[in-house]
């Protein structure tokens, strides 16, 4: 038996192979404005409550994997998405509402998918 429930915890921390640690770190650190830490076989991404640890290795895509950036407002996201449109950034789904959740993704250098998301309000559709 566990010696206590983790269902208070927070999970802290994601490591992930990418196939160029160059590429991942222009994209982390320039497009989604992240701290980039770089030593010679990773790249450190530290948020006030979560941890980003990508390493040199070969990417594992598959199925519904995807970690997200939680922001503040349905705004706040589409102004993300019209950043990332700006960099070219590859939109795998526009946002769109889903419920209480105002939900777009993107893919990484890797083909990672990354969900910017907003929880905070319902908004209609743009037309």
């Amino acid at each position: 038996m566990p010696p206590e429930s983790l269902a208070a915890r927070s999970v802290t921390h994601l490591n992930l192979d990418v196939a160029s640690l160059a590429a991942s770190e222009r994209f982390y650190r320039d497009v989604f404005a992240l701290p980039a830490v770089r030593t010679e076989t990773t790249i450190r991404i530290h948020t006030p409550t979560f941890l980003l640890v990508l390493a040199q290795g070969t990417p594992h895509i598959g199925g519904g994997f995807h970690f997200g950036f939680r922001v503040d407002s349905a705004a706040d996201v589409d102004a993300w998405f019209e950043h990332f449109r700006a960099e070219n950034v590859p939109i795998v789904e526009a946002p769109v509402q889903r419920g209480p959740v105002y939900v777009g993704r993107v893919h990484d250098p890797d083909g990672y998918s990354i969900e910017i998301y907003s929880e905070s309000e319902r908004i209609e559709p743009k037309l």
